[in-house]
C-alpha cells in the first residue's frame, strides 16, 4: 500500500476508504477462499472466445451468452450426478492436510479450543473451532477447509 500511495494518493485515499473486507483477501469473511493468488480463470475465458473475437459485438455476446448457458447447464449436471459431499478437488487437498496433521498433537483447551503442536518442530497454535479461527493463519486464508473439517 505504500508504494501504491507512492504512485496515486487520491487512489489510496479512496481505496483506505473503503472497509478492508471488500478488497483484501486476508479480511474476507465469506466462503469460498482460496490459498492461491491467481487462476487461469481470463486466460481460460479468452482462450474459449477466440471462436467468436471476430464476429461483430452483438454476434460475439450472444456466442459467449450461448456458450456460457451451455457451459453453466454441463456443470449443473456433473453437479447432481455427483455422489459425494466435498468435490474431488478440495477432497484430494483436504486428504493430503488431514494425511500432514498425522504429526501434529492436539490437547483441549476448554470449551472448543485446542492447542495443536507439531511433532517435530514443536510449533504450537492454538486452534478454536467456534470462531474458525487458528494462530497459524493458515486456515483463514483457505477457509474451504474450514468447512470441511466441521462436518468431520
Amino acid at each position: 500500500m505504500g508504494e501504491f500511495r507512492n504512485i496515486n494518493p487520491e487512489a489510496y485515499n479512496w481505496l483506505i476508504g473503503i472497509s478492508r473486507s471488500s478488497w483484501c483477501k486476508h479480511a474476507f469473511s465469506i466462503y469460498p477462499r482460496c490459498d492461491v493468488l491467481m487462476n487461469n480463470l481470463y486466460e481460460s475465458f479468452n482462450s474459449t472466445i477466440l471462436l467468436a473475437r471476430d464476429k461483430p459485438i452483438i454476434s460475439m455476446m450472444e456466442w459467449i451468452r450461448s456458450y456460457t448457458m451451455s457451459r453453466f447447464a454441463t456443470l449443473r449436471k456433473k453437479l447432481n450426478a455427483y455422489p459425494g459431499i466435498v468435490m474431488p478437488k478440495p477432497q484430494k487437498r483436504l486428504d493430503m492436510e488431514m494425511e500432514k496433521s498425522g504429526n501434529w498433537l492436539p490437547v483441549w483447551a476448554g470449551g472448543a479450543k485446542f492447542e495443536v503442536t507439531q511433532g517435530f518442530t514443536m510449533e504450537k497454535f492454538v486452534v478454536d473451532l467456534s470462531k474458525h479461527s487458528c494462530t497459524c493463519y493458515f486456515l483463514d486464508l483457505v477457509g474451504m477447509l474450514w468447512q470441511q473439517l466441521i462436518i468431520r
